[in-house]
């Protein structure tokens, strides 16, 4: 990356930030299903799981706990990983197309050692749209890790139409329900009927909260 570029992406994550705390704090959050987290045993390795539209609250969500996105090593990832860190997070660089076996390996360490939460969006970082890649269910098998689906809705959201994901933004003075779901271990059955499981858990779970806003 040239020095111009490095100059760039520093202001930017740092507008980011901003950008962020500004709108959350004006918010009004509701947090359910911290129970579930919180009742497993100390050093239990999590991966937590949401669609790639989600990234706006989610790195509120876990700021300043060490927690370990996920993210491309793309220019657009190299913006998220700056925002990520002045959150207080670890990012893991790399994804399917590059970098994967070396951000699979890291992560594989990070949840043997108990070194931080995973945090991977299911459909990232290119789509297709809410389509659960396979990597996250063969790091969860190699390692034993819990898979939590996670999600959040607001009384007042702009969606980013044009975007892949239809990336979700909370308008500042809105209410946000963030949601924990119900964890998910994952065996020895075929891929592809995982990915059917967690796609189905996480849509019912933004489902849900959408509900409750009607």
């Amino acid at each position: 990356m040239g020095f111009p570029r490095k100059i760039k992406n520093r202001i930017l994550s740092r507008l980011g930030k901003w950008a962020i705390l500004l709108t959350i704090r004006t918010c009004s959050v509701t947090v359910r299903g911290q129970q579930i987290v919180e009742s497993f045993s100390p050093g239990t390795p999590v991966i937590y799981l949401f669609w790639h539209c989600h990234i706006f609250y989610v790195i509120y969500q876990f700021k300043n706990r060490g927690a370990r996105p996920l993210v491309s090593l793309s220019e657009d990832g190299e913006l998220v990983s700056g925002i990520a860190r002045k959150f207080g997070m670890d990012p893991v660089r790399g994804s399917s197309s590059k970098g994967g076996a070396r951000a699979m390996l890291e992560m594989i360490s990070s949840l043997r050692d108990g070194k931080g939460e995973i945090l991977i969006t299911a459909d990232g970082p290119r789509g297709p749209a809410r389509e659960i890649k396979e990597g996250t269910i063969l790091l969860a098998r190699k390692t034993g890790a819990m898979v939590v689906p996670i999600s959040w809705y607001g009384s007042r959201i702009k969606i980013m139409r044009k975007s892949w994901d239809r990336f979700m933004i909370p308008l500042p003075f809105s209410h946000i329900r963030f949601a924990f779901g119900r964890p998910v271990k994952i065996g020895g059955q075929a891929v592809e009927n995982w990915q059917q499981e967690l796609r189905q858990n996480l849509n019912d779970l933004e489902n849900g909260l959408m509900a409750e806003f009607r």
